[in-house]
């Protein structure tokens, strides 16, 4: 079985071309003969050959484009998918323009949720928290590269949060949004090489035996600082929607939705914070 589909080694093909040697695909359709850059075609060989290796084409150019937003992407850093801009894209729907809305962005990796949300609402505070200090290094430069201001800080969700330490202020954001590790190990054997190969695990994985590890975390985290009536908004696994649904409502969420993804699975859940139906002692401000 090949490695690329057809149609998927054309647009890798495009890709590289396009960066390496400044030709678009159709270039070599109509004049495949064309020489080439000699001072490209060592970086362009070396691009095939690590596509061939399963190396995924974001780290090879090292940027990716992600909701209108170009970003650095390396190793160790995990690459923005399609699910997640859809998912940042109806949370905007949630955002006012002209509002002070607050958005909090939990596991932010690239930084490309929280500078998607900055780049399209200027008037919304946005912060990012991530555990890895080279994802959080690279959110940073993504932010410069894109002339936004987000505030990116290193704390373990794992790990209740410091409402001591700003801009953690209780009940003090509009939204939550999250993109956490979800992924059990016991699917891996399912997974494409150039993700397990290249991308970080700890972005990625959570043990068989605690699938909603990261979920109660999140959960306690928007608890202690969402708004009455605020959002939290988190991508899922498809498997485990029942079960992110139930632990949202046993903590005192409502409204509770969970959405389908471009492929038609479940991937998205979105809930409304209700202290009325919460046992949570509500914090002073």
């Amino acid at each position: 079985m090949p490695l690329y589909a057809r149609e998927e080694a054309k647009a890798l093909l495009g890709m590289a071309l396009e960066h390496f040697c400044h030709l678009p695909l159709y270039t070599y359709y109509t004049n495949p003969h064309q020489l080439l850059p000699a001072s490209s075609v060592v970086d362009l060989q070396r691009a095939l050959d690590e596509l061939s290796a399963s190396k995924p084409i974001q780290y090879i150019l090292g940027y990716t484009l992600f909701e209108g937003c170009t970003l650095h992407v390396r190793e160790g850093v995990l690459i923005p998918r399609p699910e997640t801009a859809e998912m940042v894209r109806r949370a905007k729907g949630l955002l006012s323009e002209g509002a002070a809305d607050s958005v909090l962005d939990l596991c932010t990796g690239s930084g490309a949720m929280a500078i998607s949300i900055a780049k399209a609402f200027p008037n919304v505070k946005v912060y990012g928290v991530d555990i890895s200090e080279a994802a959080l290094e690279v959110a940073h430069e993504n932010s410069l590269l894109n002339n936004v201001e987000v505030c990116f800080y290193k704390a373990d969700i794992l790990q209740p949060p410091d409402l001591i330490q700003p801009p953690l202020r209780p009940h003090s954001f509009d939204l939550i949004i999250s993109n956490p590790p979800y992924v059990r190990l016991s699917e891996r054997a399912a997974m494409h090489p150039n993700v397990l190969l290249y991308e970080p695990h700890i972005a990625l994985f959570v043990p068989d035996t605690e699938p909603l590890r990261f979920y109660h975390a999140i959960t306690d985290w928007a608890i202690a600082l969402l708004k009455d009536g605020g959002t939290l908004m988190a991508e899922i696994n498809e498997w485990m929607d029942t079960a992110v649904a139930d632990l949202l409502r046993s903590k005192g969420f409502s409204s509770i939705e969970v959405r389908r993804d471009i492929n038609g699975k479940q991937r998205v859940v979105a809930a409304c914070w209700d202290y009325s139906l919460s046992q949570a002692p509500k914090c002073s401000s």
